[in-house]
């Protein structure tokens, strides 16, 4: 339901590689997060529309779903700033499964937390740096078959 969301918030962008179990583990709290995040934002079911539809959110409340994405996956803090060691054990399982592809997003992560200003706006920064994830990603020859 939520998969460009985890396209959005680790920059997953990526090809076939990594085992069911994995993706089915990940996809399982990604929409137990996607339902707590949509109540505490407030978004409504045209923000989740977008982003399914894989668009940029065009309300705020869908740009907080990205940073409540982010937040509860231990990439950024409450105050909006980034959690680099949070991103990075997040990514843990990962790197058994599919090193290459670990690499890779480890490589985009840190083009983006370098390339991204931060801003006052936590949720406009969340989806600065996903923008930035999914481009960086797409420029890597990497796809969201991974999600599908």
């Amino acid at each position: 339901m939520f998969r460009f969301l985890v396209v959005a918030c680790v920059a997953v962008v990526a090809v076939n590689g990594l085992s069911q179990e994995l993706k089915e583990k990940f996809m399982e709290r990604l929409e137990t997060v996607g339902g707590e995040c949509a109540a505490e934002v407030g978004a409504n079911e045209d923000d989740i529309a977008e982003l399914i539809a894989h668009k940029m959110p065009s309300r705020h409340e869908g740009e907080c779903m990205i940073f409540c994405f982010y937040k509860h996956f231990d990439m950024m803090h409450a105050d909006g700033s980034l959690h680099a060691e949070g991103a990075i054990k997040m990514m843990e399982p990962l790197k058994a499964d599919d090193p290459d592809l670990y690499e890779k997003l480890m490589t985009i992560g840190k083009a983006c937390a370098e390339e991204v200003s931060s801003l006052d706006d936590k949720c406009k920064y969340a989806t600065l740096l996903a923008q930035c994830g999914v481009k960086k990603g797409k420029e890597m020859g990497l796809d969201e078959s991974l999600f599908e």
